[in-house]
């Protein structure tokens, strides 16, 4: 287009919006430009919503959609009652959000008024499960921000909304804080049938010392009994028992369900005792409870070829045909192609599908879905099984079938268990779309939970497995985790938190994992655990980060103190250790690269030292006060290693006597070090003089980090002395092959320097007549050989 009609302010917002329409709603999990922090939100959906203060047609139209001035209260309150009366709940939540937030909501939205919303929510939140939301948020504000008080008609109305949209054990939770004589315990009986053992049992015994039960209240106790067939058989008897004593007539529906409860205790041949008595030749009174329950019986005892009879019977009668028959039909067609075929393909699956939809006159669902494409990955051995299982997926989603937490599940189990990185991007596009189109309800209800915890450990472990790991996508999981209440045991938290950490790309992303993983469960990292944890933190280390940041350490270390847990200064020492060791390294290099590193570990080291002082969570020890000199030697902070020794030389009189020694021995050695390369002789003589006269030099080693001073020094005749003078006198250790290495190792450099040459040829000639064997062993060495040769 012409120049002036691209810069037309119209025709630029209609290239913007059309770029917006190509976005989704919702940002995937593959991203990784940025850490996603917030929860999930469970009411995304995938539409376009374009500015009402633009518009795509002529500038002329969009000079008047202004932008909309901000709603105030009272009109938030009228929009709110007008979409109370057209049904229109995202419409009501805009307003209502409006309302309650003013300073006093209750004159602008009555008692009344809040009642009927109520009762409306109630009513839609099988079909619309976002309005279960509203309703809980409207009834916790109900006395909190209106005033109003909360009677039990309020409650009754909550109970049924929460009961529509199966939330079992939160209805209870409301049923049992109210008069048990106004509860509708029917109606928690029939949410009890798909509830676990335990709310089931609550259920039961509720409603059985309050309502007496009728013909169709027996029905949904034996299905409680079906969907629990773990329970003890006993229960099915005593309730047939009390039928027959209370004069329930056991009708053709109730002999229904007992059948089916005797198929699902595994009692196939009292099942068919009843079945027998019906007649499927008129089917004369056959009702839909009766055909389930002879499909039932067929699928539990194998026989397909009346299974496919009683299927066509069903279709050709104008009844609905259960999942359980299409999906009986699809794995027999499925497991002949897998018996007579080297490869099964996609296109056989789906024949298989499809021929069992024709019989059956009704589409497959979820469960057919999710079923198949298992059998399939555990079947089919087929270098290609999992495109074919991502192929069959898309193919349900094509044709509408809803995405629940077991067709998500069967995906992304084997998904994560794959090593190619675009089955990761698989899993994880999957995982984003059952949380995107997931409801309210079915992601807090206890089975979901429990079948998508193993779903997320899976998708962490594939994440840690990946390089580079995908962090945007694990702190996203971790979240969600969180917002769904959901944990992992404490062994695998530990190990799992730890292998992620291991894949982290620095430090700081290690410890956003481990900050999230702590926020599931802070308790259930024990002792051990932090340990290991600290352990791994501390030996993480990457090029463009190098040293463990002092304040990330720390803060772990308060985690662990918060548990109750004390944190050894050991593991500061530690810390301290790793960056002497980096500054150790980093001095080997003179460039101007090694001395950044060296003020970066300088830095370093002084934040854990101002931590030591000021933290009172840490109690410094020994060893931690000399793994902190030491750190400062290494780096060249020779005056801030001195004032460490000045406080460790205060502490010796506190420290128990039969320990001083012991604990003192590594400090000495550090001391007498830090003061060779600082070059501090009168230093090094009056901390040995100190060392010694309060009976804290007991080991060799000492001995030698004493010669080794006094050669740094450039005292190697002194050095020397102390070797063929003092050690082996009295309780003094003797010298060894590695003493005479110091001495001829100073004594070489100092003479190449020409530095007191004739003082160290007679000290050399002293040594070779007192160790002749082991100076004749170390003149064979490097740099040694000529030096032997001259004192010869």
């Amino acid at each position: 287009m012409p120049f002036r009609a691209r810069c037309n302010p119209a025709n630029l917002l209609q290239r913007r919006h059309a770029v917006l329409a190509l976005r989704k709603a919702r940002t995937p999990l593959l991203s990784s430009a940025q850490l996603i922090q917030e929860p999930i939100r469970n009411d995304a959906k995938h539409h376009i919503r374009l500015s009402s203060t633009t518009s795509l047609l002529s500038p002329f139209t969009s000079f008047f959609s202004r932008v909309r001035k901000s709603q105030t209260p009272e009109a938030a309150a009228e929009d709110f009652a007008n979409a109370l009366e057209t049904r229109s709940f995202e419409a009501m939540s805009k307003a209502y959000g409006v309302v309650v937030n003013d300073p006093i909501p209750s004159n602008l939205l009555s008692e009344e008024q809040l009642l009927d919303a109520m009762k409306a929510l109630a009513e839609s939140t099988a079909k619309i499960p976002k309005a279960i939301r509203l309703l809980r948020r409207i009834y916790e504000d109900f006395p909190t921000r209106f005033g109003y008080p909360v009677r039990q008609d309020h409650k009754h109305i909550v109970l049924q909304g929460l009961v529509n949209c199966g939330m079992v054990r939160e209805a209870l939770e409301i049923a049992l804080s109210m008069d048990q004589k106004d509860v509708n315990w029917r109606l928690m009986l029939r949410a009890a049938v798909d509830a676990n053992v335990a709310l089931g049992d609550i259920i039961v015994q509720q409603f059985r010392q309050t309502t007496p039960p009728d013909q169709e209240d027996y029905i949904l106790l034996l299905r409680i009994i079906r969907s629990h067939p773990s329970q003890d058989k006993m229960r099915l008897d005593w309730l047939l028992a009390e039928m027959e004593r209370k004069g329930i007539i056991v009708d053709q529906n109730i002999q229904a369900e007992v059948m089916q409860v005797y198929i699902a205790f595994g009692e196939l041949e009292k099942a068919k005792q009843i079945m027998e008595k019906w007649d499927f030749f008129t089917l004369e009174d056959i009702g839909p409870r009766m055909w389930d329950a002879q499909v039932q019986y067929f699928i539990a005892v194998h026989d397909l070829s009346k299974l496919r009879t009683a299927v066509l019977s069903m279709r050709d009668a104008g009844h609905t045909v259960q999942q359980d028959a299409i999906l009986a039909l699809t794995l027999e067609q499925l497991n002949q192609f897998i018996d007579s075929k080297s490869k099964v393909l996609y296109s056989d699956v789906i024949a298989a599908i499809h021929a069992a939809e024709q019989m059956a006159g009704t589409e497959p669902g979820s469960k057919v879905w999710a079923k198949v494409i298992r059998h399939y990955l555990q079947n089919v051995r087929y270098r290609e099984a999992l495109e074919v299982a991502v192929r069959l997926y898309e193919e349900c989603q094509g044709r509408g079938v809803a995405l629940d937490v077991e067709l998500a599940r069967t995906l992304i189990i084997p998904l994560c268990s794959s090593r190619k990185q675009n089955r990761l991007d698989d899993a994880l596009r999957i995982y984003d779309q059952y949380m995107s189109l997931a409801s309210s309800a079915e992601l807090e209800s206890e089975n979901t939970r429990l079948r998508f915890a193993e779903v997320y450990e899976k998708l962490l472990v594939a994440c840690a497995r990946t390089h580079p790991p995908p962090m945007a996508s694990v702190i996203r999981l971790l979240d969600d985790m969180r917002t769904l209440s959901l944990d992992f045991t404490p062994t695998n938290l530990i190990s799992l938190l730890i292998l992620l950490m291991r894949a982290s790309p620095d430090h700081v992303s290690a410890y956003n994992v481990y900050s999230h993983f702590h926020a599931l469960n802070p308790n259930a990292i024990d002792q051990a655990g932090f340990s290991a944890i600290l352990t791994t933190f501390l030996n993480l280390s990457w090029k463009h980060s190098p040293l463990t940041p002092p304040d990330l350490f720390i803060s772990m270390m308060k985690d662990m103190n918060r548990a109750g847990y004390s944190p050894s200064p050991y593991i500061l020492s530690s810390l301290l250790k790793q960056y002497g060791q980096l500054a150790t390294r980093a001095r080997r290099g003179n460039s101007a690269e090694s001395e950044e590193n060296i003020r970066g570990i300088s830095k370093a080291i002084r934040d854990v030292h101002t931590l030591i002082k000021l933290d009172p969570l840490i109690s410094p020890d020994i060893p931690l006060l000399t793994a902190l000199m030491d750190a400062y030697g290494r780096v060249g902070a020779f005056f801030e290693a001195f004032e460490v020794w000045d406080e460790l030389v205060q502490r010796r009189a506190r420290e128990p006597r039969e320990t001083v020694q012991e604990v003192y021995g590594a400090a000495i050695n550090v001391m007498l070090d830090t003061c060779g390369w600082s070059y501090s002789l009168g230093k090094a003589r009056k901390s040995w003089g100190w060392a010694r006269r309060w009976g804290l030099v007991w080991e060799k080693k000492q001995w030698d980090g004493w010669i080794e001073c006094l050669c740094r020094c450039g005292e190697v005749e002194e050095a020397g002395h102390v070797v063929l003078e003092e050690m082996g006198a009295e309780a003094i250790p003797p010298p060894d092959k590695e003493t005479v290495r110091l001495l001829y190792k100073f004594g070489r450099k100092q003479r190449e320097r020409g530095r007191n040459v004739a003082g160290i040829d007679r000290l050399m000639v002293r040594v070779r007549e007192r160790w002749p064997q082991w100076v004749e062993e170390l003149s064979n060495e490097r740099g040694l050989t000529r030096m032997s040769k001259r004192t010869e």
